[in-house]
């Protein structure tokens, strides 16, 4: 596995590169209500690989609930700490084989993008076992290999989908993992987000280079994709939103 670090320049970028409308927010905060039944306020919940809180602060709004975020990169965290301030949520140094909380602290789990870096996704799924309640859930946020069809960005940067499909999991290679340590397959979903209203919109943020994708490929590929989005944006003459399929993957922690 290629690490990409966040302390390196991620941070700095990914405010403006990876915002979260309103709007998508309040569609991944359904999607997970779905599954839920309705619980809300007494609840705390683990965001791990939480970032710079974009999630985090969602979740504890969302569901009235405690947060805790848990990220391995300082700077990341400082920029939580900085830019995703709520005081029902707490960022703390962690990762996704050390966890600190107690045993059974978690009424559920979210991972954003985090599963492609992990280096050993069993011993995520061990603590993640140890941390959420038996009967609690763990949603994963991802893109999977091998369901990468609906990703706008490949069209722009095509180097980009064989970086990704040869560093994302499979859905099915993360199911069995967390099935080994203690949990049953709730569903897999592919949730259609907007994100941005317009193609020019998405030059924008695409030019922050905010994506870890970016990091594995050299400086002349991203500016050769970068200018193809260019010349799109200039055909573009009915400006359309940008959307993206990202999958939630739901795992149920199994009682002992």
């Amino acid at each position: 596995m290629t690490r990409v670090d966040y302390d390196e320049r991620l941070h700095r970028a990914y405010r403006a590169g990876r915002a979260l409308s309103a709007d998508t927010g309040r569609l991944w905060t359904a999607a997970i209500a779905r599954h839920l039944g309705g619980a809300r306020g007494d609840l705390t919940i683990l965001d791990l690989g939480a970032g710079i809180g974009r999630f985090s602060i969602l979740l504890a709004d969302g569901f009235d609930a405690r947060v805790v975020a848990v990220e391995p990169s300082a700077k990341m965290r400082a920029e939580a700490e900085r830019g995703s301030a709520h005081p029902r949520v707490v960022y703390q140094e962690g990762s996704a084989a050390s966890v600190p909380a107690a045993a059974g602290a978690f009424d559920f789990a979210f991972l954003s993008m985090v599963v492609h870096h992990v280096p050993d996704l069993a011993a995520c799924a061990r603590e993640l076992s140890r941390v959420v309640k038996p009967g609690g859930l763990v949603f994963i946020r991802n893109t999977f290999g091998g369901r990468l069809d609906g990703v706008p960005l490949y069209r722009f940067f095509p180097s980009a989908r064989a970086i990704d499909e040869a560093r994302l999991p499979r859905a099915e290679q993360v199911h069995e993992t967390f099935r080994a340590n203690g949990f049953g397959f709730v569903t897999l979903e592919a949730v259609e987000q907007q994100i941005d209203p317009s193609l020019h919109a998405h030059y924008e943020r695409i030019g922050h280079r905010a994506l870890s994708t970016f990091e594995l490929m050299t400086d002349a590929e991203f500016q050769e994709g970068l200018e193809r989005m260019r010349q799109a944006v200039e055909l573009e003459t009915t400006p359309a939103p940008v959307l993206e399929r990202v999958d939630l993957l739901v795992l149920r922690r199994q009682a002992t």
